[in-house]
């Protein structure tokens, strides 16, 4: 019968290692994000701050934009295919107020895409049906393109018959008084020309510029005639006036 062999003992030198660089490890974790951070330049000054809290209405907001009429926020809560209003300054006193969508308005289709044009109309991508919903101020809600299409495509105008991926986002562009679409499904850019009274923020704004430079030159032009008749007709109306005196003065004399 062979002798049984025992194990011999590990030195304490083989063991200290791991030991060690697990302490190194714990060390070095909480530089791990300073390490990740190393490549990009940081900017100071700014301040994050929360403004509203919408926990309490059940609302979520996934999109903001501000409406230039109204001076204030549309807020586009996704989950529950609504639109709300938020005044500005933003604050905790004053909760949105429903605008329009809900109860089946678009679809349910969750939508996740909005745009603003220059006279508050909201535009709402409705995905889930393929068509694109225009929302007035007022909250009246009508079809502008994609109404009588089924299933998703990429056919043009009329709009009412145009098709659209099931993934596609608005953009207003107020240079060309026009929303662009984004077909991302389709990997295609597509225009819809919008209604002249749609941009009539932008229009308005640009005829007022106009017609005070008008002003203006009308007031410097008027100025300048009335400074002519001054200086060549106000000498001969002050010798007329003074004449009687004159000659009442003569015939004293």
């Amino acid at each position: 019968r062979l002798p049984r062999r025992s194990t011999p003992p590990v030195p304490s030198a083989m063991a200290s290692p791991p030991r060690v660089l697990l302490g190194h490890a714990l060390l070095l974790t909480p530089l791990l994000p300073l390490l990740a951070c190393a490549g990009l330049v940081l900017e100071d000054g700014y301040t994050v701050s929360t403004v509203s809290d919408l926990n309490p209405t059940g609302t979520h907001p996934y999109a903001l934009l501000p409406r230039p009429r109204a001076g204030d926020l549309v807020l586009l809560d996704s989950a529950g295919s609504t639109l709300y209003t938020l005044p500005l300054p933003v604050s905790a006193d004053a909760g949105p107020r429903r605008l329009a969508g809900g109860a089946g308005a678009f679809g349910h289709g969750h939508p996740r895409s909005i745009a603003v044009d220059g006279a508050d109309n909201v535009y709402v991508a409705d995905r889930a049906n393929g068509s694109i919903r225009k929302v007035a101020p007022s909250g009246y809600t009508t079809t502008i393109a994609g109404a009588y299409s089924v299933g998703t495509g990429h056919r043009d105008e009329p709009a009412q018959n145009a098709t659209f991926s099931a993934d596609f986002e608005l953009i207003y562009v107020p240079k060309i008084c026009a929303l662009l679409v984004a077909d991302r499904g389709n990997r295609l850019i597509r225009q819809i020309k919008l209604k002249p009274e749609d941009c009539a923020h932008e229009n308005q704004k640009g005829l007022g510029t106009t017609s005070a430079s008008i002003i203006a030159i009308l007031a410097a032009l008027f100025g300048s005639i009335i400074g002519f008749l001054a200086r060549h007709f106000y000498p001969f109306h002050v010798s007329v006036s003074l004449l009687p005196l004159l000659l009442k003065k003569r015939s004293i004399q």
